[in-house]
């Protein structure tokens, strides 16, 4: 039987076990199935890591490896060939592409007098 089959079984057969216990020792319908859920999930978490391992090994090995395209290949050439010493890289095709200019910061105000002026003296400019 396939992994992941047998490991939703086993789930489904904690959570109606655990269902039909709270039921029979009075528990409303809404939170029995709250609790059979919550309870099935610890139990099935402590009792079936093996099972919940083989479903992931079996999904990751389902998964297909990316396809290599011909850009990122050169462009692994490239940096291989800077990174060893002796070699010379491969030339570039293209020239590589300048960076934007960044805004200049803004001009910052001259401050402020730190003592407001008082009827008394003449405002500083």
């Amino acid at each position: 039987m396939k992994a992941w089959l047998t490991y939703t079984l086993a789930r489904l057969g904690i959570f109606a076990a655990v269902l039909a216990i709270l039921l029979v020792i009075g528990v409303q319908w809404a939170f029995a199935t709250i609790g059979a859920a919550l309870i099935s999930l610890l139990v099935s978490y402590i009792a079936l890591p093996k099972l919940r391992w083989q479903v992931a090994t079996s999904l990751a090995e389902r998964r297909q490896a990316p396809e290599h395209d011909e850009d990122a290949d050169y462009e692994d050439d490239f940096v291989d060939a800077e990174d060893t010493p002796g070699q010379q890289a491969a030339p570039r095709q293209a020239a590589p592409q300048q960076a934007a200019p960044q805004p200049s910061a803004p001009q910052q105000a001259a401050p402020r007098p730190t003592t407001p002026a008082t009827p008394d003296e003449p405002s500083r400019p």
